[in-house]
């Protein structure tokens, strides 16, 4: 029996989306003196007071990237719950704002353009400013830390930015080497040696220097962001932390324990205090080792066999009757993230100055055919699945050829998008008709596209006027020379899917669902539709994710959709669309052997299983069953995980018996991996060239 398995990776990972009225009557006077006549004169009660004017003195950290997102804190006074904050004019998500207390708010940065801004804090009405409180940086490094034994390929993302070849790049003053600028706004190199800790990264050799004075962290320490492992080989003890995977916050009274023995003692085990760490530090403590957390109303995750003094590990918290998320009961809806307005038009090239020009670039339609446009923002990268229902209609415009009453030189376009730095893009073409209650599927065939670069949402923001010039041609195609995937698997993929993206840099990635093929397993394929690397997107490449699944692959470009069995290659980095693609060196896909499927878990509690090909840098298990889940997090050359038995602990329990069993088992290879130095930020979607994953399942 096959289980379909429609998502290889069930992972978390956490760093592992007014204006008042006025009156004319006394009571715009300040109300402590009202005026009652020339003799009288009345003090207002202490509840009828104003609160008193918050003042702003100081944002920090003082700088984060263009691309939003930056966690800050504002100290000041007399802020209340309910603040609104902006930055250079543009509104903080209510969501991403915490009020902590009089003296502070904490906030997520909107998106913006380079440069210092001015950032407000409103309360009922009164308004605080700090005057070029918070410089956008002009660029940011990806990934944001690494080894201190530096070697680690990093890309500089610039908006606005002048890149050129011979630019000195420096962390802490140090040469990076191997400084390969790709175009303007895009640049990578190999990181220095460098002790742990955050770094300033400089750009000199260029029209304007520009520099960030933490822009990379050297990940060696127990502070090291973005969770996992680090602090180098084991001595003596551990000391793990274990933090909530939706908010954050440390997990107290949670149980760790080392090696696979939950019912051992301190110092082999212990419960977090309450900043969530505990330190475990047995007579005899060798690597590799192996340690859970665990805690009543959370997941349970295994980082197994690794060599590091520093472990932080994060649980997604259960929402099930009886549990909650830390500030969120049970059924509280989370606030609202507000959307940018985007409104521009798509133009046409013409003898119409003043109007707008007939859709010359695209064939007339025959009978049963229209000419059509859908306008879109790029995304933020290839694994994000398009919007559907009312979502769909509000962040995708569709355009017709309706040369008369459009009011403008172009043709109007209205939709929604994440505040966020994006483009702009509208795939125009031929699409046939399909009559209401029809089940004949749409098919669209875009012949060119129009692209507008830069463009910063702010929330609730409306951002007016963004014109796409229709003028790029889809008459470009990319040869694929597939390798088939071999061995002697019975139920190993039948079928091929590859699709294109155009990638932006910080500004995310446009899918081409035209970009398409499928076929068998190995052979020679062609991208067809795509535009030229030219003009604004000289500094575009191209993204190919190739996928053999076993069955139909559903959606056009996410993992989830992908049927189990299943092994895919992300390449990226293609610099011309005309470059033959060589899709190959497929993962071997993980396989359970002892038990067989379906059987029941024995004894010993222990999962083997074998993997046929290529070996990953790093697996993810994770076993599910009544809403909960436990993950293992291991090296790509373990074969084996064990799930003792919790119930010994306070407030835990065992498996159920009896009950099903659900394993996803999904191996990864990315980029200059090392385990005993892996964060959950560096072993997400963004960071894998390779993916592999089967569905399997058990009893107990």
């Amino acid at each position: 029996m096959r289980v379909a398995f429609t998502r290889p990776c069930i992972f978390s990972v956490a760093a592992l989306g007014l204006l008042g009225g006025c009156s004319s009557s006394s009571g715009n006077l300040p109300p402590e003196v009202l005026d009652a006549g020339s003799d009288a004169r009345v003090d207002a009660g202490p509840a009828d007071r104003p609160p008193p004017a918050p003042t702003l003195l100081a944002v920090q950290p003082g700088h984060g990237s263009f691309l939003g997102g930056t966690e800050v804190t504002l100290r000041g006074s007399n802020f209340a719950d309910g603040a609104v904050v902006r930055f250079g004019g543009s509104l903080v998500q209510p969501r991403y704002t915490t009020f902590v207390d009089r003296n502070r708010i904490t906030v997520r940065t909107p998106a913006g353009r380079a440069g210092e801004v001015d950032v407000e804090v409103e309360v009922e009405g009164r308004v605080a400013t700090l005057p070029r409180g918070f410089r956008y940086d002009s660029f940011y490094v990806d990934p944001p830390l690494g080894p201190t034994t530096g070697g680690a390929r990093v890309s500089l993302h610039g908006l606005g930015t002048q890149f050129r070849d011979g630019m000195r790049v420096t962390f802490d003053g140090a040469p990076c080497t191997a400084v390969a600028v790709t175009s303007p706004e895009l640049a990578s190199c190999l990181t220095p040696e460098h002790p742990d800790g955050r770094v300033e990264v400089a750009i000199e050799g260029v029209d304007e220097p520009v520099s960030i004075p933490d822009g990379y962290t050297y990940a060696d320490s127990a502070d090291s962001v973005g969770g996992g492992l680090s602090g180098g080989t084991v001595v003596g003890s551990i000391t793990v932390t274990v933090l909530d995977a939706m908010s954050g916050d440390p997990v107290p009274s949670a149980f760790v324990f080392l090696n696979n023995a939950p019912g051992a003692v301190p110092p082999s085990a212990g419960q977090t205090g309450a900043r969530g760490q505990v330190t475990l530090s047995p007579p005899t403590l060798t690597p590799p080792v192996t340690v859970t957390a665990s805690e009543r109303c959370h997941t349970t995750t295994t980082i197994q066999s690794f060599d590091a003094r520093n472990a932080t590990i994060y649980l997604q918290p259960l929402m099930i009757p009886g549990c909650g998320s830390p500030g969120m009961p049970m059924g509280m809806p989370q606030r609202a993230v507000y959307p940018a307005t985007i409104t521009g038009e798509l133009v046409w090239a013409g003898p119409n100055e003043f109007a707008p020009n007939p859709w010359s670039n695209i064939p007339e339609p025959r009978e049963g055919f229209r000419r059509v446009a859908y306008v879109w923002v790029s995304r933020p990268d290839i694994f994000t699945v398009d919007p559907v229902g009312a979502a769909l209609a509000q962040q995708r415009d569709t355009v017709l050829e309706l040369v008369a009453g459009t009011g403008g030189r172009g043709y109007p376009f209205t939709l929604q998008a994440r505040p966020a730095a994006v483009a702009v893009y509208a795939l125009a073409g031929l699409e046939n008709v399909v009559p209401a209650g029809s089940s004949t599927p749409v098919r669209f065939t875009p012949w060119v596209m129009g692209l507008a670069r830069s463009v910063l949402g702010a929330p609730r923001a409306t951002i007016d006027n963004v014109v796409i010039d229709m003028n790029i041609p889809l008459d470009h195609e990319t040869p694929l020379e597939v390798a088939p995937l071999g061995g002697t698997d019975p139920d190993a993929p039948d079928q091929f899917h590859a699709s294109g993206f155009i990638d932006l840099g910080g500004e995310g990635v446009i899918p081409m669902p035209h970009a398409t093929v499928t076929g068998l397993d190995g052979g020679s394929y062609r991208l067809s539709g795509l535009p030229a690397f030219s003009r604004n997107l000289a500094d575009a490449r191209l993204t190919v994710h190739a996928r053999l699944a076993s069955g139909d692959i559903t959606g056009p470009r996410a993992f989830q959709d992908t049927p189990s069995p299943c092994t895919a290659l992300v390449v990226s980095g293609i610099t011309s669309p005309d470059e033959t693609v060589r899709v190959g060196g497929w993962l071997g896909i993980p396989r359970m052997t002892a038990p067989e499927q379906g059987a029941r878990l024995p004894d010993d509690r222990t999962v083997h299983f074998a993997i046929e090909g290529a070996a990953p840098d790093l697996l993810l298990f994770t076993m599910q069953w009544n809403a909960t889940s436990w993950q293992h997090i291991a090296p790509g050359a373990e074969r084996a995980f064990q799930y003792p038995d919790l119930s010994s602990l306070m407030g835990l329990s065992d498996l159920p018996a009896g009950s099903f069993l659900s394993l996803s088992l999904v191996g990864l290879r990315l980029t200059g991996f090392e385990f005993n130095r892996f964060t959950y930020t560096t072993i997400g979607p963004q960071y894998w060239t390779a993916y592999a994953g089967r569905g399997e399942y058990l009893t107990r």
